[in-house]
């Protein structure tokens, strides 16, 4: 039987190559799924059903705990590799990607993250590099791309889940009944912003919680629950583990993210979005900035959050960042259904 191998190492992967798994599985091909040990990762692999073998674990915020993370993780993932796979796909997995070289199994890249430094080990040795139609040749060529090797979808990648939310809504936390500003911590762990965001982020908190009656802040490690606990006004919820994001942001009043899926999500959703993402704008966010759907604040813009705030939840701009999101929406394509044509051309 012909086998797909999927590596998922993010919450964010997981949801993107979910349906990926389904569709395959339904065409009759064997999917093998390869994940990682990971506070942020375990959860979503259950809430999916995601079948996944899980080898090695997360570094963590140390470059050199990052490092033989990686290396002992390459090992454990070429001794669980049974069968020898047809294709494989990830988001920037360095490990999957040095054994596919090795092993000569082509490789497809799927990612709308330019920016990450994996790319200066994955990129080159990689067959095709799968990305959202608003990130330029260009963007990959510095990695090593050639042009002809990067396939485009037009879509942006949250589109694979949202659309496919109704599955998922049962499974979901019930978020506050009552309004509430939501908060995104950065992901101040990633070797691309590494050790950035904290100070941001409690920030960002304390000038919102002024403003509004409740906020709810998305945590990502329980650590940082207990760092900002102490120095967070009463009106501050803080969820201390990983949950579904989607159902805070249909139900928050405005969204104040320091990642950028979350902000991708609220801006498609239609929702009042400011990005404080502590590093450069991503390219796909500067596309939704450009189409009005987000606002990009920098630490000196902090002291104007009210300001800002008051402007986008007025019920005129919010009004018209709804029309534009749908505008939007219309004219994306489902991803999903891009990358599984790629796949199985690759296959014939």
């Amino acid at each position: 039987m012909t086998t797909v191998w999927i590596e998922v190492l993010t919450p964010k992967q997981a949801l993107f190559f979910w349906p990926l798994a389904e569709s395959l599985g339904r065409r009759g091909l064997e999917t093998f799924i390869t994940a990682r040990r990971y506070e942020q990762l375990d959860w979503i692999l259950r809430l999916l059903g995601l079948d996944a073998l899980v080898l090695g674990r997360f570094g963590g915020e140390n470059l050199t705990e990052k490092l033989e993370s990686s290396t002992k993780r390459q090992m454990l993932l070429l001794k669980h590799l049974k069968k020898k796979p047809s294709v494989a796909i990830s988001s920037g997995s360095v490990e999957m990607a040095r054994i596919c070289f090795g092993l000569q199994i082509p490789h497809l890249l799927a990612s709308d993250s330019p920016h990450s430094p994996v790319n200066r080990l994955c990129v080159p040795i990689s067959t095709k590099v799968l990305t959202p139609f608003v990130i330029g040749y260009r963007d990959w060529a510095v990695w090593g791309a050639r042009r002809h090797s990067v396939l485009k979808y037009r879509a942006l990648d949250p589109v694979a889940w949202i659309r496919r939310y109704g599955r998922l809504e049962d499974k979901a936390p019930e978020p506050p009944g009552d309004e509430y500003a939501l908060v995104r911590v950065p992901e101040y762990k990633a070797s691309y912003i590494l050790g950035r965001g904290m100070a941001e982020a409690l920030e960002v908190v304390r000038r919102v919680s002024e403003l509004y009656r409740q906020v709810v802040v998305l945590c990502r490690y329980r650590e940082e629950a207990q760092l900002l606990r102490s120095k967070v006004p009463s009106n501050v919820i803080l969820l201390s583990r990983p949950v579904l994001a989607l159902p805070y942001i249909r139900n928050a009043s405005i969204v104040f993210s320091g990642g950028g899926t979350i902000a991708q999500e609220a801006a498609l959703l239609g929702k009042p979005t400011i990005l404080f993402y502590p590093g450069e704008t991503p390219t796909v966010h500067r596309f939704l900035q450009s189409k009005g759907l987000l606002t990009v604040v920098r630490p000196r813009d902090y002291v104007k959050i009210g300001k800002i705030s008051e402007h986008l939840t007025s019920s005129s701009v919010r009004r018209e960042i709804k029309r534009r999101a749908e505008k939007l929406n219309k004219m994306l394509e489902d991803p999903t259904a891009f990358i599984e044509k790629t796949i199985l051309s690759l296959l014939q």
